[in-house]
């Protein structure tokens, strides 16, 4: 990385050129910064010819802006801080292999999507970040297979290439997965990288510091030119004046009465503590067009999905911090009951309800089209139940009124695959991490009775041990599964009453420590927002995060809290790499979705 020589450019569009990021035989690529401050990459053809320049800028989905007719050509893309795969020393694990598969799939699976081919898959256009993998936008190529061949023997030369990849290297084309098949077969990849590459990651950070803080030259050239003898005699210097030195003098005495004054003294014995600091410290934001309730990752954390107050779905790009394809709805008067990305990372799942129907359609992220027809059921209990969505999408919990029971759907082919006997009154379920476990709270109404979880393998539709019972007077809220399944969190308690944290060891079906108290939930009367109290899994495994009132705060598994809260916060989702908090706001004329990490 340097910054720009004599004669390149300063500008492109209203991008700022901030620095050349690499060069190779055919193009050349600078780090631009646009108005908001937006890092882009800025690519330039290194010839006089188009090479399909212009029609790869166009047909790109990753550009932002492009000129393919200026004076020099250029289009900008999102921009991977990180290094190359080429840059990175030794081989890679077979864990990181596997991620660094499905970062490249994902982006190809968007790539193929749009009827182009990448081309060009060597280890220089791949960059490993924070979050994940990440493909070079190119469309030089013409064949699809090709990539895939190509993704196979880039994987080849980093370790002995897993069964799932194996079939990238098939010699005959039609034999090859697709992207979207390959990242399928891979599952969700998020084990982290190396220390090596970690440390590579955060020196490429650390070297862009320099470059953005830079300011632009201030052009100071003097547009009218002087022919100046050499032996003509310089000027003298001006005298000072009387005005001059007195006010300098005066300037030293002001300078050091406020050093005198800034002068730390001894500390006073009864000074007050330093206020407490958030644990928390906010990222960045990313830009909504409608007001943010509930918030969906996907598995790579490149997108978030969002269900809006007037009863429309978007998507956001994570980097580029913009929605991308079109709002979906608006569908009246519905609640959404769980949203999900697939592993293709281009389908989301939404399931909706209005009054006794539940709706489970399935939309491409980008291009806002629905992919399938819609999984509708009539008749369900919503008094007594509520649908849940498996992490990926695939599966669909139905609470049925007649009999009582949770009948278990698929939802690409719209199959019925089981059914779960929950003859209670009330009865709700959440799947774990990787879809293979599903808890089922069932509860009768009795003030005296007490509800219990059971957990179910969803293979074999069968109970996996003795069923968790809680105490009589408890009445559940929600729960979740910390990212390893090992762990489940339940909330309970009644409105306006603190509510009961609760960690339960899957495997033992034993609480694993005492549990602790939550503010309970709040109603602000004046605008009817709820706020609502829950526990989850926290950004490492020694801490939870609780929205308790409309505070999001930080606790120790038992429950203290670490510093500050956030007040303000009517709903949240973590990143699949743990690192990052989205959260949206409870009032109304805040549309934007704020993001937070450990400081």
């Amino acid at each position: 990385m340097r910054r720009p020589a004599l004669g390149d450019p300063l500008w492109l569009g209203q991008y700022r050129v901030l620095a050349e990021l690499r060069r190779d035989e055919t193009t050349r690529v600078l780090l631009g910064s646009g108005p908001d401050d937006r890092l882009v990459a800025l690519t330039l053809p290194n010839t006089a010819e188009d090479n399909g320049f212009r029609a790869e800028a166009a047909a790109l989905s990753a550009v932002f802006e492009a000129d393919p007719d200026a004076a020099t050509p250029w289009h900008a893309s999102e921009f991977h801080p990180g290094p190359a795969l080429e840059d990175v020393p030794g081989a890679l694990p077979e864990p990181a292999v596997r991620r660094l598969a499905a970062g490249i799939a994902a982006d190809l699976t968007r790539l193929h999507s749009a009827g182009l081919a990448h081309g060009n898959l060597d280890p220089s256009h791949v960059r490993l970040t924070n979050h994940g993998a990440r493909l070079v936008p190119r469309a030089t190529g013409t064949d699809p297979a090709a990539d895939l061949f190509a993704l196979g023997t880039l994987l080849a030369a980093e370790t002995a290439l897993p069964e799932a990849i194996r079939p990238c290297l098939a010699e005959n084309p039609p034999d090859r997965p697709t992207a979207s098949q390959l990242l399928e077969t891979i599952g969700p990849a998020a084990a982290p990288w190396p220390p090596a590459v970690e440390k590579l990651i955060a020196e490429q950070t650390a070297e862009l510091a320099p470059f953005l803080d830079a300011q632009p030259a201030e052009d100071k050239t003097d547009p009218v030119i002087h022919q100046v003898a050499e032996d003509f005699p310089a000027a003298p210097p001006p005298p000072l004046s009387r005005r001059r030195i007195l006010l300098g003098a005066l300037a030293l005495v002001l300078l050091g009465l406020a050093g005198w004054l800034a002068w730390p003294g001894p500390p006073k014995p009864d000074a007050l503590p330093p206020a407490p600091q958030p644990p928390l410290v906010e990222s960045g934001f990313l830009v909504a067009r409608g007001h943010p309730q509930f918030l969906q990752y996907n598995h790579d954390g490149r997108l978030l999905a969002t269900a809006d107050a007037d009863f429309t779905l978007e998507v956001l790009d994570v980097d580029t911090r913009k929605p991308v394809g079109r709002r979906l709805g608006p569908f009246p008067e519905t609640s959404v009951a769980g949203m999900a990305f697939g592993l293709d990372g281009l389908s989301l799942v939404i399931a909706r309800v209005k009054d006794t129907q539940l709706t489970t359609q399935t939309w491409n992220a980008w291009t806002g089209q629905e992919t399938s027809a819609p999984l509708v059921f009539d008749g369900i209990d919503r008094d007594g139940g509520w649908p849940a969505l498996s992490p990926d999408g695939s599966l669909l919990t139905v609470p049925m009124a007649s009999p009582r029971r949770l009948d278990v759907w698929r939802v690409a082919d719209r199959t019925r695959v089981g059914s779960i006997d929950t003859p209670a009154a009330f009865r709700y379920s959440e799947f774990s991490p990787d879809g293979h476990t599903l808890a089922v709270y069932q509860r009768d109404g009795h003030s005296d009775h007490p509800g219990q979880f059971r957990l179910w393998d969803m293979a074999s539709l069968k109970p996996a041990g003795a069923p968790i019972t809680m105490a009589a007077n408890e009445r559940l809220c929600c729960f979740a599964f910390r990212p390893d399944g090992r762990t489940l969190i339940t909330t309970s308690g009644e409105a306006r009453e603190p509510a009961k944290v609760h960690q339960w060891d899957t495997a033992a079906h034993q609480e694993l420590r005492p549990a602790f108290t939550l503010a309970p939930t709040r109603i602000d009367q004046q605008n009817g927002t709820v706020w609502m109290t829950m526990a989850l899994a926290g950004l490492d495994d020694q801490h939870l995060l609780a929205l308790s009132a409309g505070t999001l705060v930080v606790l120790r598994l038992d429950g203290k809290q670490e510093g500050a809260g956030l007040p303000g916060i009517a709903s949240l989702s973590v990143s699949p790499d743990r690192k990052t908090i989205a959260t949206t706001s409870g009032s109304t004329a805040d549309n934007n979705v704020h993001l937070w990490h450990k400081p």
